[in-house]
C-alpha cells in the first residue's frame, strides 16, 4: 500500500501532466484556427491582342520594368496576396501596400474584390534618367487606363487613360522597380490608343469576402532599410 506523501507525489505528478497536454492541446487548437495562406495559382500567360507594343521607349529598362509591375501588380490583385515574388522584385514596400487598398475598400462595402483581365494597359510617353539628380531613379511617364478592374473582369468595350508617373528606383543588386506614383496632367491621354493584353487563363472572379483572407504586404530582403 502506497504511503499518504506517496499517494500526494503520484497525484501532482499527474495534475502536471494533465497541465502540460492541455497547454498542448490549447495550443494545437489555436494553431488550427490560424488562417493558412492559399497556394497561389500559376502565374498565367499575358496574350497581347494585336501587335504588342513597339514604340522607341519599349526597349528601355526602365519601361520594361514598369510592364512588369504592371503585369505582377495585376496578379496579385487578382489573388490578393500582395506578397507574392513577382511584385516584390517589381514594387516597393509602400507602392504593393497602397496596391491592396481597392481590395480592402471592396470587403469593407460588403463587396467581393475587382479583377483585372490582364495587365493595366500602359503607354508610354517618355523617360526621365537620373531622377532629381540620382543616377538610381528615374521617372517613367504615360497614360494608364482607367476603369479596368471589375467584380467579373470582363474586358472594357472602351479603354480611357490618364496620366500617370512611375517612380522608379534601382536596388543594390541591379533589381529596377517601381518606388511610388503620381497622378499627372492627363490631356495628352484623352486620345491616345492604349495597348492591351490579357491573361491566360482568364482569372476567376474573386472568391474572397473577409480581409483576413487578403494577404498583405510584408516587408523583405529587398526593402531598404526605413521602407
Amino acid at each position: 500500500m502506497r504511503s499518504t506523501d506517496s499517494r500526494r507525489r503520484h497525484h501532482r505528478l499527474l495534475s502536471g501532466t494533465a497541465v502540460v497536454v492541455l497547454a498542448a492541446v490549447t495550443a494545437g487548437g489555436l494553431a488550427g484556427c490560424r488562417v493558412v495562406k492559399r497556394p497561389a495559382p500559376p502565374y498565367p500567360e499575358v496574350q497581347w491582342q494585336g501587335a504588342a507594343p513597339s514604340g522607341p521607349l519599349e526597349a528601355d529598362p526602365w519601361v520594361q520594368a514598369t510592364r512588369k509591375f504592371l503585369e505582377a501588380e495585376a496578379v496579385a490583385r487578382n489573388i490578393n496576396d500582395f506578397s507574392i515574388p513577382e511584385l516584390v522584385k517589381t514594387a516597393s514596400k509602400d507602392v504593393r501596400s497602397r496596391a491592396a487598398r481597392p481590395a480592402f475598400e471592396d470587403v469593407k462595402q460588403r463587396r467581393r474584390p475587382d479583377i483585372l483581365p490582364g495587365p493595366t494597359p500602359f503607354l508610354p510617353l517618355s523617360v526621365t534618367q537620373d531622377f532629381r539628380g540620382n543616377r538610381d531613379r528615374a521617372a517613367v511617364r504615360g497614360c494608364r487606363a482607367a476603369e479596368w478592374s471589375s467584380e467579373k473582369g470582363d474586358v472594357p468595350a472602351e479603354l480611357k487613360g490618364y496620366g500617370v508617373e512611375y517612380r522608379m528606383e534601382r536596388l543594390t543588386d541591379g533589381t529596377l522597380r517601381v518606388e511610388s506614383i503620381a497622378g499627372i496632367s492627363g490631356s495628352e491621354c484623352s486620345e491616345v490608343s492604349l495597348p492591351m493584353a490579357l491573361f491566360v487563363p482568364a482569372p476567376e472572379p474573386s472568391d474572397v469576402t473577409d480581409a483576413k483572407d487578403i494577404v498583405i504586404a510584408e516587408r523583405t530582403d529587398l526593402d531598404p532599410a526605413g521602407k
